[in-house]
């Protein structure tokens, strides 16, 4: 079985690499982010009605995101030829709602998750680019409570209006004397929608970053402001054909991760079937990949080999497996003795 070492051992060589953040990495900070589906998840907390139900069933998804696009979409169609509103509106309003009270419930607040922000900036900034698998708000939130110590370390690639930068490369140079970490998210993310006026995508910028960010986002799916643009369900397939319809997702998919560089860490991702789109992209015939760590969490190795032999099967040649509990490691600090007393 392949050896796990700590963090610290093998850091070195993948400091300036890439970062990809899976659901693992958010259930280190909440064990809300376990559940295998946003839709089980409405499920077990009664938010899913009958009603909705049959509405998933007859689309043949599990995705709320796409879900709610295609209905979004058909009111616009019904609009659009003077059609009074009925019961594509009615699916669309049940759907949202569940939708809202379901992320509502599961999703950790910024006061509980806020002690782990300094560690998550910290590990973060080690690295030139983190795609975040992810639909909530951590990643963002560590990356803007940074601000204060680090300056603008961190960009999303988002401009001030809310709009993605086309030419995103330039972002990657340093602002002053300050370092520079891209952060993209390739299924999207709470902060990532739709404007209904003008059904252009951007990200939602509008109140406070910190407390009041997910109260704010939810505000504005329940008016009809936004449409949420996060892929969080489905086969991978299902997921790269939801991708294929949005211009920053497509981007982030077939610009970014492609090149993402020579070194990758992955913590808290299993490169399980229904990501395999993403594993393309990553470990693909355009890729540079040659050396890769991969987190290990509770000391279970189950899937490394696997994992190891599908890296090497791609060209990797260094492959290594980190303890996802070691110090300096994602939401574990380092240890320091500065606190010792002396007599």
């Amino acid at each position: 079985m392949p050896e796990i070492q700590k963090w610290a051992d093998i850091k070195a060589p993948f400091l300036g690499g890439a970062l990809l953040l899976g659901n693992g990495a958010s259930m280190a900070v909440h064990s809300g982010f376990g559940y295998a589906s946003l839709r089980l998840a409405a499920e077990q907390h009664g938010h899913l009605t009958s009603e909705v139900a049959e509405i998933f069933k007859s689309f043949e998804t599990s995705d709320f995101e796409l879900v709610l696009r295609r209905l979004w979409e058909a009111t616009l169609v019904n609009k659009a030829l003077g059609v009074e509103p009925g019961k594509v509106e009615e699916a669309y309003r049940q759907v949202r709602r569940a939708l809202i009270a379901t992320v509502r419930q599961v999703h950790i607040s910024y006061e509980d998750a806020k002690q782990y922000f300094e560690p998550m900036s910290q590990f973060m900034k080690g690295f030139k680019t983190v795609f975040c698998l992810n639909y909530d708000l951590l990643v963002y939130w560590a990356m803007m409570a940074s601000q204060h110590p680090l300056g603008n370390w961190f960009k999303d690639c988002f401009l001030g209006g809310g709009q993605f930068c086309e030419d995103w490369e330039v972002l990657r140079k340093p602002y002053r004397s300050e370092g520079s970490t891209l952060i993209f998210y390739p299924h999207g993310s709470l902060i990532t929608a739709r404007r209904a006026a003008d059904h252009t995508e951007r990200k939602i910028t509008v109140g406070d970053f910190s407390r009041d960010l997910l109260e704010n986002i939810l505000g504005y799916w329940e008016k009809g402001w936004y449409v949420p643009l996060f892929v969080s369900e489905g086969t991978s397939v299902q997921k790269r054909n939801s991708i294929a319809g949005s211009n920053y997702l497509t981007r982030v998919y077939s610009e970014v991760l492609p090149r993402s560089g020579d070194s990758l860490v992955i913590y808290g991702w299993a490169a399980a079937e229904q990501d395999k789109h993403i594993w393309t992209q990553l470990c693909g015939s355009n890729s540079r990949l040659r050396r890769a760590a991969v987190s290990v969490y509770g000391g279970n190795q189950s899937g490394a080999q696997e994992m190891e032999d599908a890296l090497k099967a791609a060209g990797v040649s260094e492959v290594f497996f980190f303890d996802a509990e070691s110090p300096g490691c994602w939401i574990h600090p380092l240890r320091s003795n500065t606190h010792e007393s002396s007599s």
